[in-house]
């Protein structure tokens, strides 16, 4: 039966693509892998905030001592579940991470990478962007914070984030500095980018900052730079990027940060 399948793939020049895109998501995996390996270590925790269906979080848990991996859509919480029924270092976490605990609404997408908890995100890039798609569905998600996760698991060494639009509400739930984080960023939002540096400056003024462009797993800037270079001399020209990306932000490395509370049963 499979070579009876491959040999009509063959004829219908198929099987070639099917390699190709193969290919091409390997070589993707591959580079991405690179990238989070200069960031994440062996004994590291790390939340996947937004995981989606669990593309970084399988990379993350090759790298990591535990990935945390939240995700409030009911359908790739079940893909979540099948992918990682046999990775004892993935914990998922069905709900979505806000300013405040309790419940929230999410626009669920035809798309489900485009499900969204901002109506601003919906409305000024969502129906620009993919003016095929719909939101045309919403369900009640139970919500908590950065600062409640870091109470139960303990502080990360890196978080991830990318919820399309709704970035600012996560980091308005969390207190202190970790070391590293990323969030994402859309030009046709900058706005939303900006407020999320300013956020993390009230945290801490000891963040260096730096981006990347699309799935481009490498760093645009040579170095990372201070709180008002990147808010000055590069946010603005972010505005006009050929394509969404995410920011880094990454603790100096000759400054130490508070930790926040010990996670029940963990030493910190």
């Amino acid at each position: 039966m499979k070579a009876l399948l491959k040999n009509l793939l063959l004829k219908a020049g198929v099987y070639y693509k099917i390699n190709e895109l193969r290919f091409r998501h390997n070589q993707r995996d591959v580079s991405q892998k690179a990238f989070y390996a200069t960031i994440i270590g062996n004994d590291d925790l790390v939340f996947d905030v937004g995981a989606n269906i669990g593309q970084r979080s399988a990379i993350f848990s090759q790298l990591a001592g535990m990935v945390v991996a939240f995700e409030p859509q009911p359908l790739c919480l079940t893909h979540l579940r099948s992918r990682f029924k046999f990775k004892s270092n993935v914990k998922i976490e069905p709900i979505a991470l806000s300013a405040t605990e309790g419940d929230a609404s999410i626009y669920q997408s035809s798309s489900h990478d485009l499900s969204s908890m901002s109506p601003e995100f919906i409305q000024n890039v969502g129906k620009q962007l993919f003016s095929k798609e719909t939101w045309d569905a919403t369900i009640t998600i139970p919500t908590k914070t950065l600062d409640q996760m870091i109470a139960t698991y303990g502080v990360p060494s890196f978080i991830k984030i990318d919820v399309e639009g709704f970035e600012l509400s996560v980091l308005n739930g969390l207190s202190w500095p970790v070391h590293m984080l990323s969030f994402e960023f859309t030009p046709l939002i900058i706005t939303e980018a900006t407020r999320c540096i300013e956020r993390l400056h009230e945290i801490s003024a000891n963040y260096l900052y730096n981006y990347c462009l699309g799935e481009e797993l490498d760093f645009v800037l040579p170095d990372h730079v201070d709180y008002k270079t990147f808010s000055q001399n590069v946010l603005p020209d972010l505005e006009g990027a050929r394509s969404f990306g995410d920011i880094y932000a990454v603790m100096r490395a000759d400054q130490t940060y508070t930790r926040g509370p010990r996670a029940a049963g963990n030493e910190q």
